[in-house]
């Protein structure tokens, strides 16, 4: 009998353990993804989804494939002046097609352009989400009120991305609420990446080349590709190892003839 009453009790203590591991390891996952994706867990923690984490979930993959396209291209949607590398078209950030010349320095604002680019690739997808958050919104029984066109601004910053939405809008149920923009931030080390590829855009249009080992003394979590081509261009991929973002672009600068220094 003892020793029956003595298995139940076991028994209740090891659930009871089961249950405090189990409610461990939730609480532990929450805090994980509130550090991740803070903007969503206030919404589900809040009970409901704001239209700031709507937008979110809405832009942030198209902005994600916009910059997927753009890193590939040095930081053009269609460029014009590229090689072809791996099926990519890889614009020359400096050129000359000259012999015993340093490049010219075809884009001098590469994060400006790059800013720029992705804020017209995405303006479709910006206007479609605002629109769709009106319809959502206006189904769950909101009065919703808008002004214009939504305009959006992209700015790159150290760890980050923000895309700013000018979108001046009220919702109106029990209460009445009004937004005059969003701001969207996505974790991004595109803002060093470009930096490095001015800093070897610079080196490449004063001496001719780059010494990348330089960088990375500094920059530890960064690799750098760099492939020499046949017509005297060499490509760059400048790469962050941790977070696996990349930019490539390409330059031809103080190119040799085939041949050069070789005597019969």
């Amino acid at each position: 009998m003892k020793k029956e009453k003595r298995g139940r009790v076991l028994s209740k203590r090891g659930q009871v353990a089961i249950y405090v591991m189990v409610a461990l390891v939730i609480i532990a996952g929450v805090i994980v993804i509130y550090f991740l994706y803070p903007d969503v867990v206030t919404g589900i923690i809040g009970g409901k989804e704001t239209p700031q984490t709507f937008l979110k979930s809405e832009i942030e993959p198209s902005v994600k494939d916009s910059i997927e396209v753009l890193s590939k291209q040095g930081g053009y949607e269609n460029p014009e002046g590229y090689i072809m590398y791996k099926g990519n078209r890889v614009k020359y950030l400096c050129y000359t097609s000259k012999y015993y010349e340093q490049c010219q320095v075809q884009q001098p604002m590469i994060r400006a352009k790059f800013e720029d680019e992705l804020k017209n690739m995405i303006q479709l997808d910006v206007e479609t989400a605002v629109d769709e958050l009106i319809r959502t919104y206006e189904k769950r029984g909101y009065s919703v009120s808008s002004a214009a066109n939504p305009t959006t601004n992209v700015e790159i910053s150290s760890g980050k991305i923000n895309v700013r939405i000018k979108a001046p809008m009220t919702f109106s149920k029990e209460t009445t609420e009004t937004f005059d923009e969003f701001n969207i931030e996505i974790k991004s080390k595109m803002y060093d990446l470009l930096m490095i590829a001015t800093s070897i855009i610079d080196f490449e249009s004063t001496y001719g080349d780059s010494e990348t080992s330089l960088y990375i003394q500094y920059y530890p979590d960064l690799r750098i590709r760099k492939i020499k081509l046949g017509d005297g261009s060499t490509v760059y991929t400048v790469e962050d190892v941790i977070t696996k973002e990349s930019f490539m672009f390409a330059s031809r600068s103080l190119v040799w003839p085939a041949g050069y220094g070789i005597y019969g």
